[in-house]
């Protein structure tokens, strides 16, 4: 008796690590609209160091502070079609612990007055500035009172307005460490009241996995609601300073999930934060937050953002009947791709893709070949090369094309590629 119910629960333990029949369904001639890229990053080490890495990935914005070296790194990041995001407070320094009466506060001294200003006479218009990081909650940045926050954003505002073409410059808060919709309205309210400018709205969103709905409900009503309140606030764009925790953060399966949720709620860009590793270097350096390991070698990460950066031109939506199994699918004139993410814990089997107008971009053509490559989560450990899984030769019809993947491990990217 023991053993029989040993043998069940043994049975149904593996049963619940197995998810059957997914279906996906593609269609080719249903774009997914304008994509924002969510692929950004945070500080460095040595910017020209990274071109390559750069050009691989193609980041839209980099949040930079104390990791700047000159104005020309400044130049650099921009030739690249890059923002970047000046964070003041990293320039003006911290107090180390709370009310350090040695510190110079930004209100009773003029050091923000000169350092706002001298950034702002350095760069004028080309970085989007951020006047200060984490401000509640956290002592080593300051742990400000709600109002001892407020008049120190207000100072550097205005400053930065009153001088000449700081009308048009971009700024960006409150920058606080997560997203608390009681003290984003308040800074809002005292904006609106205020004539205070936030061009570029911003946080540092932690969420994945579950809470990703959380996230959803949170930033339908910050658009559907509270924004609309505070038109005098100014906000254009959503940009999250820091996303991807610490738990996360080697993951590609839900880094793309966290991707997907941002892309689907409107956000207009974000930069990956960055954490400290298993030897106790925080990755704030030229790893790129983690996706490079100590020798410059890429993790899966890695691989994961370049895919995914593939993905952006061109987008095509999907339908998934298994909401932890999901796809980034697009096309360029060489062939179609589509990343398959099946961020679950289970075991996926008999996984089937219907494509949809598969043949309206391939005209006169009855086969193509279809080359599949498997991401896993290697952690820390680098993957020089995405792995080989399987060929198969796809049939192309009008009444629409059918492919399948017997199985998909868990946390794991598979990466389809068409061609002739």
């Amino acid at each position: 008796m023991i053993l029989i119910i040993i043998s069940f629960f043994s049975f149904m333990v593996r049963s619940q690590r197995i998810k059957d029949s997914v279906r996906l369904e593609i269609d080719f001639l249903k774009k997914a609209g304008t994509v924002h890229s969510m692929s950004g990053f945070l500080h460095y080490d040595n910017i020209r160091a990274l071109e390559n890495n750069i050009i691989a990935l193609q980041p839209k914005y980099w949040r930079i502070g104390w990791s700047y070296k000159s104005i020309s790194d400044i130049n650099y990041l921009r030739s690249f079609n890059i923002t970047p995001i000046l964070v003041l407070s990293d320039i003006y320094a911290y107090p180390g612990k709370k009310n350090n009466k040695e510190w110079p506060h930004p209100l009773h001294t003029d050091r923000l007055k000169n350092i706002v200003t001298a950034e702002y006479q350095k760069f004028k218009n080309t970085v989007i500035y951020d006047i200060w990081n984490e401000p509640f909650h956290q002592e080593g940045f300051g742990d400000f009172d709600t109002d001892e926050y407020y008049q120190i954003f207000k100072k550097a505002h205005d400053i930065i307005r009153s001088l000449p073409g700081g009308d048009k410059a971009l700024i960006t808060g409150p920058s606080f460490d997560r997203y608390d919709e009681k003290e984003i309205e308040g800074f809002l309210n005292f904006c609106n009241k205020n004539n205070i400018r936030v061009d570029v709205l911003s946080w540092h969103e932690w969420r994945d996995q579950d809470h990703l709905v959380d996230f959803s409900k949170d930033i339908k009503k910050l658009k559907g609601v509270i924004l609309p309140k505070y038109p005098k606030a100014g906000v254009k764009k959503i940009v999250l300073g820091e996303i991807i925790n610490q738990y996360s953060q080697f993951s590609p399966s839900e880094i793309l999930e966290v991707f997907r949720y941002l892309e689907n709620n409107g956000i207009d860009g974000a930069c990956k934060g960055c954490w400290a590793e298993s030897n106790g270097v925080f990755n704030c350096n030229n790893s790129i937050n983690g996706l490079l390991d100590k020798n410059g070698k890429p993790r899966s990460v890695w691989w994961a953002y370049k895919l995914y950066n593939q993905s952006i031109k061109n987008r095509v939506k999907f339908i998934s009947n298994y909401e932890h199994v999901s796809a980034f699918a697009s096309y360029d004139t060489n062939g179609e791709y589509i990343i398959v993410n099946n961020n679950s814990g289970n075991k996926v089997v008999n996984t089937k893709i219907n494509l949809k107008n598969l043949s309206s971009l391939h005209k006169n053509v009855k086969a193509l070949e279809l080359k599949i490559y498997k991401i896993p989560e290697t952690k820390e450990l680098p993957l020089e090369n995405m792995a080989f899984y399987e060929r198969q030769s796809v049939k192309v019809s009008k009444n629409g094309t059918s492919i399948s993947i017997a199985e998909m491990s868990p946390k794991t990217l598979y990466y389809l590629m068409f061609s002739k």
